[in-house]
Order: C-alpha cells, then structure tokens, then sequence
C-alpha cells in the first residue's frame, strides 16, 4: 500500500507501539489498539513510516497500517446503568442507553472535545469566530426502556447545544401523568402503574393499549406535559427543544432492522425486541405489549433487544431483560406454549430427588430435558452471539436456558458501585461462565475493570482534583477561573474514558476486546487484549487464549 501525505489510516494489527524512532528498541510513545485513527506525516525510513496518533507523533511498521475503518464499540463505564457508545466504519454514532449519570456526557466530552468546541450561539461564540464548527451530529440514540439508570444519562447530552441528536429510538411504553380525565372507558389502570391503560383479557392478560408508536403521538405528548416532573417525558422534552428536528421512531421486532442497517448493509442492526401482538379494542386494532408482571418487570422486560452484526461476528444489546420476558421471547420465536422457566423448575426439582426418582418421575425428567435442549436449539438460531451485553447489570432474573441459547464467546457487565442490587451477583457470573461458548468463556465487567469507584482510583488523582479547587478560589480574573474549571472537567471527561470502559473492535472476521490497565506496565503496555477469530471450520468465533491478555 501505497501510503499518502496527511492521509488518515486505521492500525491494522490487534495492537501496535508507537516508537520514538524507527526502531522496536526505541522508546514507547503510545500503545495503540487495532481500528485506531492515525494521520501519515509523510516521512518513511525503511520499513517504518512517521505519524500522529492518539496525541503523539512518532514511528510505526508500515505493516500495522490499513485504510480501512473498522467497527468500534465501547461499553462505557457509566456507573449504575447502561450505556454504550458505537462508530461503524462509515462513522455513524450510535447510542444505546447513557446510565443515570453523566459519565456518558463525560466520556463524548472528552472523546470528541466537546468543551474545547467552537459553535455558533453558545458560550459567546459567533460565525464569525475563528474555527467556529457546527454541533457534533449524533445520528442514533436507542433508549432501550423507560428505567431512569438507562435514559436519565441523556440529560446533560440532550442539553448541550454543541450537539445535534437525529434519531432517538425507543420501546413504546412511555410513561405519563395519568388523570382522571385521561382515563378511556373499557381499559383497566393498575394504580402503581404510569404507562397507561390496558385492554384486560381475562383475570391474568393483559395489553398495554396506551402505546406511543409514531413520531407524531410522542411529539404530542411532550408539547402536552411540557414541564411534567416525569423524569422519562422531561428528558425527551429536553431533546426536543435543542433538537426540533429530532424523530422518534418505537421499535419492536416487526421494524426488521434499525433505519439504514437492514440487512444489506456493511454494519446491521436487527430489533429482535419487544415483541407486540395485534390486540383489538373498542373497533381498533394496534400492536400493544403484554403485561409481563409490574410496572418494572414489564417496561424492563420489553426492552429494545439489538442484534448487531458486521461480518460473521454478532453483538447481542438486550436492556435490561428478565426471566419472564425470556420466557415471552422463547415461546414467541420457539412457537412453542411451554415456558422454559417452568421446565427448569421440573428438572431441577426432579434432580434433587437424586436415588430416590421412581420411574415415573424418570419419565418425566427426560421429557422436560429433551423438550429444553429443543427449545435451546431453536432459539440458537435467532439469539445465538459471539458476545453478549449482559441484560440487567448482572441480576439474577435470568433463565438459564436464555443463556444456553445466546450461547456467548463473551459476556460484558455494565454496573456500579452506588446501587444496592449487589450487581452482578453471583449467581450470575457463575452461569455466565458455565453456560458460555468456549474453553474459557470471557466475562467483562466495567466495575470490575475500575475496582472503585467513579473519580477516585488514586489518591494521587484526588489531589489534583483539590489542586484545581484551590486554584479556582484564587484565581483573580473571570475568565481565568473558567479556564481552570474547563480543565478540571477535561481531567474528569478524560478519567471516565480511561478506567473500567470495555472496547470492541472488529473488521467481522477478527475482534478484539480490551480494558485499560489500571496501573500500566509502561508506555509500550497499556491495554489488556483478548482477541477472537473466526474458524471457518466450525462457523464460529473462538477466543485466542494465547493473545495479548495477562
């Protein structure tokens, strides 16, 4: 490859040192991962070529270098919650969940520079500024359900004028101030309950009715709660106001694929979840979710499922699911009326009996094993993923046979240390590991890449954070005191990005995942790598247990 000045290009190996000189015994730069960006500065010397990457400029082998993007996709270590950050190859931004705080804010902050970024109309800046720019265009964000520790994230971003939001995607099930006046005839309002009315079937059915299915109805449902103290409504109102072009679109599995991901694009994003049926009411028909149990098991349990795909490599995105939307999911794409949770009950109750089975409950215990394994080779073929986020932090609301039919090379944890969950639990990790792909299934957790918490990994850290303080009471001038306070959000912006984030990288044919070391080896040992092939042999990823991790 013929390489061209001031050229963008993408590191091609799983890993790469950035030297001082064109020599593998030079002093480390920077440790650079496979996918990331790097400018050709135009000067080779042998086999080397000089560039700048990641903030520093020195020498790499020509032989690390491609022009091709990758897919990038970063779990963030947003606290308690969710939130992942995705590039695809033709540099679209997708977003799925931002936690409950402002890490995701921080993490975008620092990654695209948004407190160094000049645009029209904010902090003083006008057109005629210098290097004044447009707002960062975020092309997707998905809001998997209604539960603050996935949406209430967005806040800060939906707030900051220095970013455009497209497309927000979400669940359908939109909670509301519900009156008296609000209440429709022959639908049935649970009273701990803020989605709306159900069309009732018998004592144990019921359908959400008060879907929000097109862009039109929740755009009028924020101007008509404007102000609401409803934290889900105001934070979609905060979207719309700096973002009035912005569409909500509900998915559920009979949207096929994510806007611009179908199924002959490079990247694609197939919605698997929720699941609607058709129910009929009052001379209407519309597709309205089942009521899985409460309020909380039933918004969690519909959460937007994704399928990602680039490649031969899938990337299960399943919010926070439980065991009876497992279920639900199941018996839906098994077409089967058995629930799996019951079978497990059986066998598990049928186990424990050990000696002391008779032959009818022998019976019995094979014919539930044998109509699970069914079940799990039926459903291999739609949730089957090389890696898998986990659903629910780590909960133990799960069905172990939703696991054996995900089926995961990988499995990555988004949790925090201020909940009282004690995710992820035990239980949890040990079946995440016992029912993986593999010899040595991966579990990733971002608290447990962090170890403590947010903003206090070091005592050293904390000091400067002091130092800053102590800088900003002194300062003698405005605009000094915002310059100081600027450069103490970028040390937390930057903190954020560093610790406890998992980061994907894949081409669809090799991936690797890797966490920032917390006390590194040295400027040449900064990641922990751990890479996945794919065997053509057996149509499947396989993890490289001989690879870069420690």
């Amino acid at each position: 490859m013929e390489l061209v000045n001031n050229r963008s290009y993408f590191i091609s190996d799983s890993d790469v040192v950035l030297r001082t000189t064109n020599n593998h015994k030079s002093a480390a730069r920077n440790h650079l991962l496979f996918g990331d960006w790097l400018k050709y500065l135009g000067e080779q010397k042998g086999a080397w070529a000089k560039v700048r990457c990641r903030g520093d400029t020195g020498w790499l082998p020509k032989s690390a270098f491609s022009d091709q993007r990758i897919l990038e996709v970063n779990f963030v270590d947003i606290g308690q919650g969710d939130g992942c950050h995705i590039v695809t190859p033709d540099d679209q931004i997708v977003l799925i969940d931002a936690g409950i705080g402002d890490n995701m804010f921080r993490f975008l902050s620092w990654r695209y520079n948004l407190r160094g970024r000049k645009v029209a109309g904010v902090d003083g800046v006008t057109a005629d500024t210098a290097r004044v720019k447009l707002p960062m265009e975020i092309d997707h964000v998905v809001i998997s359900h209604p539960d603050k520790d996935h949406y209430y994230g967005f806040q800060d971003l939906f707030d900051s004028r220095k970013v455009k939001i497209k497309n927000i995607y979400h669940n359908g099930a939109v909670e509301r101030p519900i009156s008296a006046s609000d209440k429709l005839p022959g639908l049935h309002y649970y009273s701990s309950d803020d989605l709306g009315g159900y069309v009732k079937q018998d004592r144990s059915t019921a359908y959400l009715w008060d879907m929000v299915s097109s862009n039109t109805q929740l755009q009028a449902l924020i101007r008509r709660h404007s102000g609401t103290r409803k934290n889900y409504l105001q934070t979609l109102e905060k979207a719309v106001k700096n973002n009035p072009a912005v569409k909500f679109t509900a998915l559920s599995s009979a949207s096929g694929y994510l806007d611009g991901f179908g199924p002959d694009s490079e990247v694609r994003f197939k919605v698997l979840g929720p699941v609607t049926e058709s129910i009929s009411h009052d001379n209407t028909t519309r597709q309205c979710l089942y009521r899985l149990g409460n309020e909380g098991v039933t918004k969690n349990g519909h959460s937007v499922i994704l399928q990602l795909q680039i490649g031969e490599l899938k990337v299960m995105l399943g919010g926070d699911l439980n065991t009876q939307s497992e279920d639900y999911l199941l018996q839906h794409y098994c077409q089967t009326e058995l629930s799996v949770s019951e079978l497990e009950k059986t066998v598990h109750h049928l186990h424990a009996l050990g000696n002391q089975i008779n032959p009818e409950q022998k019976q019995q215990l094979a014919e539930a094993e044998a109509s699970l394994q069914a079940i799990i080779t039926r459903a291999r073929g739609v949730f089957q993923a090389d890696i898998t986020k986990a659903c629910h932090h780590g909960s133990h609301h799960f069905s172990e046979s939703f696991l054996m039919a995900l089926n995961s090379t990988v499995t990555v944890i988004s949790s925090g240390d201020n909940e009282s969950y004690a995710h992820p639990r035990p239980d949890a990790l040990g079946s995440f590991g016992k029912y993986g792909r593999g010899i040595r299934p991966l579990l990733f957790s971002t608290e447990l890449a962090r170890s403590t918490n947010e903003f206090t990994h070091i005592f050293k850290y904390f000091e400067q954070l002091k130092a800053y303080e102590k800088r900003i009471a002194e300062a003698t001038s405005e605009s000094r005191k915002k310059q100081l306070e600027k450069q103490m959000q970028e040390k937390k912006d930057s903190n954020v990005a560093v610790y406890g984030m998992i980061t994907l990288r894949t081409d669809g044919n090799k991936a690797i995942l890797a966490q920032k070391l917390e006390a590194p080896g040295g400027k040449d040992n900064k990641w922990d790598i751990h890479e996945l092939v794919f065997n053509q042999n057996n149509n499947q990823f396989e993890y490289q247990v001989a690879a870069k991790g420690h």
